[in-house]
């Protein structure tokens, strides 16, 4: 029964002091302002998921045989394969023909890491050239986002100073210390859509892709950070 006591004792001092506290900032001479920074950043990741299949039943094209070259051609334009390709998911799909013959087509999933437009369309290419044109960006990031967050919100933070030193400047009244902040952040990757790799859907000739490759770039990445602060007036 004490112990009952005690603990509702605790809490409604607690409370009682959380409203002094609350009136206390509200009773204040006091500015509220808002404050927002934004930065674009270059995806410095690109995530493409590709898949490579058997392909007809009477000439089989082995997954053995596919991964062999899609490894080569990887290795051919610098790629680390031990490094940034990973097997994601085998799968197996089984069809039945009217000969009542069933016969087993494998799939495989790779996930690849590459560090630039750039390398991510010569992969495109290259791949492409050996058959294998099911491939996907899954994800385009920024391996230093939660930097740029932080680099952000600074300057956010800064943005809602100089909005209330203007304001008190103007009136000759001098700023006092932030009794407030809330701040949300707000980060804009792009989601790009299923890219299928093949002459037939309009992939431009070698030497074009070539001649283009130094300006492709994917969409930057919008860093943005709001901020409301209460300043007191002294």
């Amino acid at each position: 029964m004490n112990r009952k006591f005690i603990l509702f004792t605790a809490l409604a001092i607690l409370a009682s002091v959380f409203s002094i506290q609350a009136q206390d900032i509200h009773s204040r001479a006091s500015i509220d302002v808002s404050g927002k920074a934004e930065k674009l950043v270059d995806p410095d990741e690109i995530i493409l998921s590709i898949v490579i299949n058997e392909k007809d039943y009477s000439k089989k094209t082995t997954l053995e045989n596919l991964e062999k070259d899609m490894v080569k051609s990887l290795k051919g334009i610098g790629i680390d394969v031990k490094k940034n390709l990973s097997i994601v998911d085998l799968s197996s799909d089984l069809k039945h023909y009217k000969l009542k013959k069933d016969e087993v087509k494998l799939s495989k999933t790779y996930r690849l890491k590459t560090s630039s437009a750039k390398e991510a369309t010569l992969v495109l290419i290259e791949l492409e050239k050996v058959g294998i044109s099911e491939i996907n960006i899954a994800q385009v990031k920024c391996t230093k986002i939660e930097d740029y967050k932080d680099e952000v919100r600074a300057l956010a933070m800064k943005d809602a100073m100089r909005k209330a030193k203007i304001l008190t400047d103007a009136i000759n009244q001098p700023l006092g210390k932030a009794i407030y902040i809330t701040e949300n952040d707000y980060t804009n990757a792009r989601s790009y859509p299923r890219l299928m790799m093949s002459k037939s859907n309009g992939i431009m000739e070698d030497a074009m892709v070539e001649e283009a490759l130094p300006d492709i770039e994917f969409e930057k990445i919008k860093v943005e950070s709001r901020v409301q602060v209460k300043f007191a007036l002294d």
